[in-house]
């Protein structure tokens, strides 16, 4: 950990990196599931948001010892991440609300009904 306080116990100076090793680790996770393609990205870009959600909580708490402003910049940066999470995911919901070929249920009515007349004309 950068810039400890001298006057910190060891058991706290111990606590802040684990936090802060916990926070990278689930900000790692978090950036993953943004480069995984999927068909109905809304609940995977809900788990994303969940998981900055914590490595924020982790992050201030950290601050509240240590004050840098490598911290600061850090929970700025994170903060930035979750406001275009949370954008995505309302553009996507308005944009499977106006469009009903948006969602899978179309696709697969119309593959149901292409098989049934296939079954049909054997």
């Amino acid at each position: 950990m950068e810039a400890a306080d001298p006057d910190l116990p060891d058991a706290a100076v111990e606590h802040i990196s684990h936090m802060l090793t916990l926070a990278k680790s689930k900000h790692q996770e978090a950036m993953a599931l943004l480069g995984t393609p999927d068909p109905s990205a809304v609940p995977r870009l809900r788990e994303v948001l969940r998981l900055l959600e914590e490595v924020e909580l982790l992050a201030d708490d950290a601050s509240t010892y240590v004050e840098t402003g490598v911290m600061k910049a850090a929970l700025k940066d994170l903060h930035f991440q979750q406001a275009s999470v949370q954008m995505a995911i309302a553009q996507l919901e308005q944009m499977t609300a106006r469009s009903p070929w948006a969602t899978p249920w179309p696709w697969i009515t119309i593959m149901a009904l292409a098989l049934i007349i296939a079954q049909a004309l054997r």
